[in-house]
């Protein structure tokens, strides 16, 4: 080992033994929380041990930082492997967190465009909009054309972080798998792997980027969707500098004498697109990252996260949620079962037979009574008692798709919000359209 390893072996080491020290105060605290609630929900039955185990695991992330608390907010998303009340309570986490100091963003922002901050801005609010467990984000002025920008900065040293994090992460789920061999069922360490390397891709604001031009692509043909505009000589790996966003937040709406209904249409058409034409999601979609205009455009923004599907997986997509909407229950059956990622179901006749009653129930309701991002819920219950594994990308497209649903729930509960997304799953078939969901233009 040369002389000027040595010293940077050694900073390692002790990084990693404070790290561990940290984990271990953090596990403890959490084993009482657990201890807590568990006896609160001690009549629950199994779904209340399950809820005092997703809470400790809530206290945990929030001791431990940014990496588990990003972790915690992706396996939220993941209600094809986790049960509903440990994926309830982990969707608690949210990316508000103390910010850190100015003299930081102006060292990070100066270092990574290379430039000093006032040769780039004329204004730059000290104190942050927002603050996130990624990055935070500040309210600038360019210097050259005057533009009023959102300036995103990430957290300094966070990467190094997130990488260490992650190799004591993976040494854990490792000895975990070999200590109880169960666990290799469900793929820990390669659980505990994709969820790092969703994690460290976020962190990387040339990858928000590249997103950001996409969905531009995407929608370049639709005025009512609309993705902040970058200023590309202002951006880096640290730094992501874009419009600044003056859009009414959803509370905000009926002050403002909005139009719901086109809101509602928008946002649904917004979501099947994404799912059923272009296979490219945005997977961290919640009321935060929305911004409307009273007359019904909706702008999109924190794009780091996102769903991306092959055009086989975006095609099954559509057949099985076109299946279910027109009431073909076999056919939802076997969709799940042969893209299973896992299966080990014992009575197949039993399950199919299940699962078209099901259906068969939704169908007779209506399907203006349906919300398909609850039916999906549901059905990822049958498949989880039958020992099927969803494929993942059905739990993102359930989330896009309930993120659409709540809105239309909340702003114009009268329409059938099934209805408006028949006509995209038909065209991403090439099939026609129900006459019931015919578009209106």
């Amino acid at each position: 080992m040369s002389a000027p390893e040595a010293p940077s072996r050694l900073r390692h080491a002790l990084r990693v033994v404070v790290r561990i020290a940290q984990l271990v105060a953090g596990s403890t605290v959490a084993l009482a929380v657990f201890a807590r609630e568990a006896w609160r929900c001690r009549h629950e039955g199994r779904d209340g041990w399950l809820r005092a185990f997703a809470r400790a695991h809530v206290v945990l992330c929030e001791r431990l930082g940014a990496t588990f608390i990003k972790v915690g907010q992706i396996a939220s998303t993941r209600g094809d492997l986790l049960p509903p009340p440990v994926v309830e309570e982990l969707a608690r986490l949210r990316d508000q967190v103390p910010p850190f100091p100015f003299v930081q963003v102006r060292e990070t922002v100066e270092r990574s465009l290379g430039r000093p901050l006032d040769e780039v801005f004329a204004r730059f609010e000290p104190a942050p909009v927002a603050a996130a467990s990624v990055a935070q984000v500040h309210e600038a002025v360019l210097r050259e054309g005057g533009a009023r920008v959102a300036v995103k900065v990430r957290r300094p040293d966070i990467l190094e972080k997130v990488r260490l994090d992650r190799a004591i992460l993976l040494v854990a789920a490792r000895f975990g798998e070999r200590v109880a061999p169960s666990l290799r069922l469900v793929s820990l360490a390669g659980a505990v792997e994709a969820f790092c390397d969703a994690v460290e891709h976020q962190l990387h604001l040339t990858n928000e980027a590249a997103h950001n031009r996409r969905f531009q692509a995407n929608f370049a043909d639709d005025p009512e969707i609309h993705f902040p505009d970058l200023h590309p000589d202002a951006c880096s790996d640290e730094v992501l500098t874009m419009e600044f966003v003056e859009g009414l937040r959803e509370e905000e709406l009926e002050a403002h004498g909005a139009d719901l209904h086109r809101i509602v249409q928008n946002g649904m058409r917004c979501v099947s697109r994404m799912i059923f034409l272009h296979g490219f999601v945005h997977a961290d979609l919640h009321p935060g990252n929305l911004r409307f205009d009273p007359g019904g455009r909706i702008t999109l923004f924190d794009l780091g996260l996102v769903g991306e599907v092959g055009d086989r997986e975006r095609l099954t997509n559509a057949r099985l949620l076109f299946a279910f909407a027109t009431g073909d229950g076999a056919t939802v059956a076997r969709l799940f079962y042969d893209n299973a990622e896992h299966k080990a179901t014992p009575d197949y006749g039993a399950y199919e037979r299940e699962m078209r009653e099901y259906v068969e129930r939704m169908r007779k309701r209506g399907l203006g009574n349906v919300e398909l991002a609850l039916e999906i819920g549901r059905m990822l219950d049958i498949l989880r008692r039958y020992r099927i594994q969803a494929s993942s990308h059905m739990t993102m497209v359930n989330l896009a798709l309930a993120t659409a649903e709540g809105l239309g729930k909340r702003l114009a509960p009268e329409l059938a919000l099934a209805d408006e997304a028949l006509p995209y799953l038909a065209e991403a078939l090439g099939v026609p359209a129900p006459a019931r969901a015919q578009h209106a233009g």
